[in-house]
């Protein structure tokens, strides 16, 4: 286009410049041709430099800040925290995966699959054009291999896919057999298997051991570790043999800052592109007022906080003291006084408002207000009172979270000794000690939050409740009756599923093994040329899709 406007310039200058003149000289026609030429490169700058304006050159780097850090590896046998999961999502994907700014699952590494009458087998095609970093082509026997590992090395989040698959196998090399457990249904099935933990890995540079820090593995995505230095920064860059849709940043660099008054002075002079993970909500309400900077606002299902016991120490084990707890704890003063009322939303239920089957369990079980009496009651009965109070230790960590953890901690503390009987001592440790102290089990009393694995509710039942999947919070509670309704309800229809939910809700309100608090939102705070921000229910955040243009 540019090049025949260019030529219909030239053609109509010249026809001007000869118009006048029937037998133009030799020194006419040489100043003719100047002038034309003058007119075709002022026309060429105007016209490049409107097509420059109509396509702003993008940033190669964005730098996102963050509170958070990577809690143990990049190994997707192996990660269940947040950020570090995050990350390999960015650098993998499984044979389906959620469609952004939707809760719809769609084909990825799968291009179709087929399920047998019984509902136990499924065969899945995968793609033919998919390769890992090195430029290995994927193969039904890679992912076979993938799973295996997951499930041999049986870390933390491995149930995810080892409660799901009794067997796999390649049956050519691009097709995977898959024999279940049980006829699972059949979005639950894909939801699993979109989880990281399925994620393929290239079986010929990955060994059978967790590859620690500052190693990973290699996967197919849109990017690949470029370096890592834990503690402050870990850079993704373009992964050339990736299949799909080149990431719109070349280059994503993840610095990690000590608390949150850094981190919002980063975003704020600058030196970060996007604040995410975590900023005091009292720092979102200030820096959304100030209108210099933008901030990007998603769902609020995640994180979801609540207050873990474990069932094998003293006080704990006596479902009275537990809950006596229950009746005293006051969410709306919590989520009013830390959160200003819009930040986060009162919980009573591991399972989230918006989920299916979620009741509010522990509002019909104890009340929405503090209970004192019947707090006071159940106390006296279990053996204390004002001169033998229940002494108890709360322990949190005061930056993983949110950096109003200490307020939080002290509300608590508050409400609970308003019962006049049980004393609280306040105990705080940085998230790798506090890991090390759970895992150990030298604490009974803790706060926690959790981010989905996939969305659905079993999801915040199996992982809480279930004895053959609970290990990881450390919470002791085996309760037969919840283990066989969570086994079921992930095999029945939707209605009967809900009734089914509702039941698991009721029985643990009523044993009290964890207390569900609130639930929150998700922000970003970025400045204002940076694009592509997207915080959905997945609670995905995709790299891939940031870009910025480039300024000055």
């Amino acid at each position: 286009m540019l090049r025949n406007s260019i030529k219909e310039m030239f053609i109509k200058s010249m026809r001007k410049s000869m118009a006048s003149m029937r037998k133009p000289s030799t020194k006419v026609l040489i100043a003719a041709l100047v002038a034309a030429l003058a007119v075709i490169t002022i026309a060429a700058y105007t016209l490049f430099w409107q097509a420059s304006l109509k396509t702003p050159k993008m940033k190669e780097v964005l730098i996102i800040g963050t509170t958070d850090s990577v809690q143990s590896t990049l190994d997707p046998c192996e990660a269940y925290d947040y950020l570090g999961v995050n990350i390999i999502q960015n650098m993998g994907e499984g044979l389906f995966k959620y469609e952004p700014e939707t809760a719809k699952l769609v084909n990825s590494l799968a291009v179709s699959y087929t399920i047998s009458s019984d509902g136990k087998v499924w065969e899945i095609k995968i793609r033919t054009d998919a390769k890992f970093q090195d430029g290995t082509p994927l193969t039904a026997h890679a992912v076979v291999w993938s799973w295996n590992r997951t499930i041999t090395l049986n870390q933390d989040p491995a149930f995810l896919i080892g409660d799901l698959i009794e067997k796999a196998e390649a049956v050519s090399d691009d097709t995977v057999r898959v024999y279940l457990k049980a006829p699972f249904e059949e979005t639950y099935v894909k939801s699993l298997l979109a989880t990281w933990v399925a994620f393929p890995v290239n079986p010929k540079t990955s060994p059978m051991e967790v590859v620690e820090p500052p190693g990973t593995l290699d996967m197919i995505g849109p990017y690949k570790l470029g370096s890592w230095k834990p503690g402050e920064y870990l850079e993704l860059v373009e992964n050339p043999n990736y299949y799909g849709e080149k990431p719109k940043t070349l280059r994503i660099i993840i610095r990690f800052y000590k608390d949150a008054q850094s981190l919002r002075l980063a975003v704020e002079n600058g030196e970060v592109d996007i604040a995410f993970r975590t900023l005091s909500p009292a720092d979102v309400k200030d820096i959304t007022e100030q209108g210099k900077l933008q901030v990007v606002a998603g769902p609020g299902i995640a994180p979801i906080r609540y207050m873990v016991f474990n069932l094998n120490k003293e006080p704990f084990n006596d479902k009275r003291v537990r809950q006596a707890i229950a009746y005293l704890i006051d969410r709306e003063q919590i989520v009013n006084t830390v959160f200003m009322g819009k930040f986060a939303q009162p919980l009573y239920s591991m399972v989230p408002i918006g989920f299916l089957g979620h009741k509010d369990s522990f509002k019909e079980r104890y009340g929405s207000k503090p209970d004192i009496e019947a707090a006071r009651k159940l106390l006296i009965e279990a053996g204390y009172n004002e001169s033998k109070p229940l002494r108890i230790e709360l322990w949190y960590t005061p930056v993983r979270y949110t950096p109003a953890e200490p307020d939080i901690a002290a509300l608590l503390k508050q409400q609970l000794e308003a019962s006049g009987i049980i004393k609280v001592e306040l105990k705080s440790a940085d998230w790798a000690t506090y890991r090390t102290l759970m895992r150990e089990e030298k604490i009974a009393c803790w706060l926690l939050g959790w981010y989905p694995d996939f969305l659905d509710p079993d999801n915040y039942v199996r992982p809480f409740y279930h004895s053959s999947a609970n290990a990881w919070v450390h919470v002791h509670y085996a309760n037969p009756e919840v283990d066989q309704l969570i086994n079921e309800q992930v095999l029945q229809p939707t209605e009967q599923r809900i009734q089914t939910l509702g039941k698991i809700q009721d029985i643990v309100a009523d044993d009290a093994p964890i207390i569900p608090l609130w639930q929150e939102g998700q922000f970003a705070v970025a400045q204002p040329n940076v694009k592509g921000i997207v915080l959905d229910y997945s609670q995905i955040f995709r790299y891939y899709l940031l870009y910025a243009e480039a300024q000055g």
